[in-house]
């Protein structure tokens, strides 16, 4: 079992009959002083997480790679010299890499469903519904996740995780002749074990609890068996954690460490808007959902009358990734640019334990002392 502040204890003991200490191997692995690892589309969470002792990991998605590189370039230098990862999604099934031939092809259908729906709940026609700061479901193709992964090795990240899919041969060649390792987020053993057997280093067991797009298995479930799956790989438990017992937890279950990213959302230091951190401090655990009409993929997302009406009768059916991004980009980013009372966010079922804005620091501090106090709980 690896202790997520770094410190195994081993079950054979010293000369004097104490458990002795052993370190960690994600943290050998890293060089962080604990096994939290963060991911957070924000800059500023990224370089917070490195200085309260974790490990932050940039997304990619709603990047462009100008915008990439400027951003890695901002944590490179304000980072503190901490290690840092990059989050970038590789997708295996796509309609395609040309957003505007793409876009074209949008069923009439649905285009008007999407209009009559923007009518309804009074959404206001977006400024640049291409734009993907706010929004970028309709970015997931290879040709993106290729240019971002160019840009993100310039900068020299240590981990470069795929959010979604196995990434080609070439980038995983790639990133490994940097000397930087490979992590993919997975929802069954049967990902797992494609992921490893494709090179993967790292795998990030991802429960149904968790925002974004997920699979159908709960954390408790999934990471003992993905433990089991892949032998000596590390494991970090994702999904539901924002709690030292749930950190605990997921150490008992095998796992070398976590993996969070909900509970960072209303930091501090997160640049949410200030309508969806409101939005997510006041949400209860039953206040999420798994749609397919966020992106095209199941994603978990904070619950609003816009979902409910893709669950009605009248509704078309839903487009593949990342058609279904395109057809409703527009009404997602005016949403956040309005800030209007549907404005979303992917966001896990933990955001029912978050109720206050607090530091990233303050939110490290809680988590390490709950967790110390669990494991002296049950021995």
């Amino acid at each position: 079992m690896c202790s997520v502040l770094c410190i195994q204890y081993a079950s054979a003991s010293n000369n004097e009959g104490r458990a002795r200490p052993v370190r960690s191997p994600v943290c050998e692995m890293f060089g962080t002083r604990t096994a939290i690892f963060g991911f957070t589309p924000f800059r500023e969470v990224v370089v917070a997480l490195g200085n309260a002792g974790g490990y932050g990991v940039l997304g990619a998605s709603r990047r462009t790679p100008e915008v990439l590189d400027a951003d890695l370039r901002w944590i490179s230098e304000n980072g503190g010299g901490h290690p840092f990862g990059v989050d970038i999604v590789y997708p295996a099934t796509s309609a395609g890499d040309d957003l505007g031939a793409m876009r074209s092809t949008l069923p009439a259908e649905h285009v008007e469903f999407v209009n009559r729906l923007m009518d309804r709940f009074e959404i206001p026609k977006g400024s640049d519904p291409d734009r993907g700061d706010l929004y970028a479901a309709h970015r997931l193709t290879m040709a993106n996740a290729r240019a971002q992964t160019e840009v993100a090795l310039a900068h020299d990240p240590s981990f470069v995780v795929s959010a979604l899919g196995v990434p080609p041969p070439d980038i995983m060649d790639a990133i490994h002749a940097k000397g930087a390792f490979v992590g993919a987020l997975v929802g069954s053993p049967k990902h797992a074990l494609r992921q490893v057997e494709a090179g993967v280093d790292v795998i990030v067991a991802q429960g149904n609890e968790a925002g974004g797009h997920v699979g159908r298995i709960s954390t408790m479930v999934l990471v003992p068996q993905v433990v089991d799956a892949v032998g000596d790989v590390p494991v970090l438990a994702a999904g539901g954690i924002g709690d030292g017992r749930q950190v605990a937890a997921a150490e008992a279950l095998g796992a070398a460490g976590v993996w969070l990213g909900s509970i960072l959302l209303t930091t501090v230091e997160s640049q949410s808007a200030p309508v969806v951190k409101r939005k997510l401090l006041q949400a209860t655990s039953d206040d999420t959902l798994v749609t397919k009409s966020f992106s095209g993929k199941s994603a978990r997302v904070l619950r609003t009358p816009w979902f409910d009406a893709w669950e009605s009768r009248e509704a078309p059916s839903l487009l593949k990734a990342p058609l279904q991004g395109l057809l409703v980009s527009e009404a997602m980013t005016s949403m956040v640019e309005n800030e209007h009372d549907l404005v979303t966010s992917p966001v896990g079922q933990i955001i029912g334990m978050v109720d206050k804005e607090e530091s990233v620091g303050v939110v490290m501090d809680r988590l390490l002392a709950q967790y110390a106090a669990a494991r002296t709980r049950v021995g």
